[in-house]
């Protein structure tokens, strides 16, 4: 058999239950909700996703890793001891197969069990941390930030790698460059993620941001990197300079096909399963339920048909006229998360932060040479979402 590596990234929203109130928070109406994934639906999904993979590697002559992404809420509510238990039963389904942990957290809770069980059991932490803005508040409404930097400290004291990620908003869009030298400083690779819509009306009142903002703000750090000898990376930054990149070379043209392989999925803490990109609290975009029908179904069914033609969609509208198409896939339209104001006339999704972002980033770099070692040569580690 003819083996291509390929993984598969597995979105788990173990639990909504949250210690803390971001003002921002899509999740925000679900925070004070307890209710988690319990072992016999976790074993149902490793055990389905397992029955799958196997089936599809043997049609496609492939291999796929998984990537389980525990998410939340805040994952690390969860007692340690749920992780352990879930990780030994995967490893038990699982077999051979490759597989990696990775959370995202809000580190507000790190005694010593669960210090050990970032250290000893995932593969990559990605922290939840603004560094400026004063959003991420307790249910009291006090600024989590300096107990954060204070966790994120004791986790380098013991050996413990992570990225961050940091929510792009009214409220800090303009120090970029102070979020930049914070992260520089700590050698931390680090993800920019512009505000997702809220969970209602208005909650976003006083810190949203539009495409222009957006756009500024990712340019201007992006100058501020290109500036930097650091080897950290910056996301999706480093993901547009590839795009960037390829274009200026000539790069063999790829194309993104939804229909061929599905790179991403959310399973609900209900079980639902989501295509990443579409909207997770609308019932209607389901592929179908980890927990019921097993993924089989969930990957041939109805519901994925609907979210692959809702892709191609996207991308005809955006796509087939960009200069960057096949330095560019067209993935971030297809795959790209779903905004209010990303909605090109009412209905189709616009590409119009990542174009912008991609051309000027090919502006600065059109007469650097020998492009490619400088954006390859961090070894960064992965920011999980």
């Amino acid at each position: 058999m003819t083996t291509v590596q390929r993984r598969l990234q597995v979105v788990v929203k173990v639990s909504k239950f949250c210690n803390l109130r971001c003002r921002y928070c899509y999740e925000y109406d679900e925070l004070g909700n307890r209710e988690r994934i319990d072992p016999d639906r976790l074993h149902a999904l490793f055990t389905s996703l397992h029955e799958h993979l196997t089936e599809v590697d043997a049609r496609d002559g492939a291999r796929t890793g998984v990537d389980f992404i525990w998410h939340g809420g805040e994952p690390l509510m969860l007692e340690p001891g749920y992780y352990r238990a879930a990780f030994a039963d995967l490893r038990a389904v699982f077999g051979e197969r490759t597989h990696r942990h990775v959370v995202q957290t809000n580190l507000t809770r790190l005694d010593d069990d669960r210090l050990a069980l970032l250290r000893d059991e995932f593969d990559s932490i990605g922290v939840s941390f603004d560094v400026v803005g004063g959003l991420r508040v307790n249910l009291a409404g006090r600024d989590s930030t300096r107990g954060v930097a204070a966790n994120m400290l004791r986790l380098r004291e013991h050996g413990v790698r992570f990225g961050c990620i940091t929510v792009l908003t009214a409220a800090n869009a303009h120090r970029v460059d102070e979020i930049f030298d914070f992260y520089e400083r700590q050698g931390t690779s680090f993800r920019v993620l512009p505000l997702f819509d809220g969970a209602f009306a208005d909650q976003h009142a006083g810190y949203d941001v539009d495409n222009a903002t957006i756009v500024s703000a990712l340019t201007r750090l992006f100058d501020r990197w290109l500036a930097s000898p650091s080897a950290i990376q910056v996301s999706p930054l480093d993901e547009y300079t590839d795009r960037a990149i390829r274009h200026l070379t000539g790069a063999e043209p790829v194309y993104y096909n939804r229909r061929e392989w599905l790179d991403v999925i959310l399973v609900n803490t209900d079980g639902e399963v989501y295509a990443f990109g579409d909207p997770f609290d609308d019932p209607r975009h389901s592929l179908g339920n980890a927990f019921t029908t097993g993924l089989r179904e969930v990957f041939t069914g109805p519901g994925y048909d609907r979210s692959a033609s809702a892709a191609e969609l996207r991308m005809a509208a955006n796509c087939v006229s960009c200069p960057f198409f096949g330095a560019c896939s067209g993935s971030y339209v297809a795959d790209g998360e779903t905004s209010a104001r990303d909605l090109a006339d009412g209905a189709v999704r616009a590409c119009v932060v990542e174009r912008a972002v991609i051309e000027h980033i090919a502006w600065r770099l059109r007469d650097i040479p020998d492009l490619a070692p400088r954006w390859t040569a961090g070894q960064a580690e992965p920011v999980a979402f």
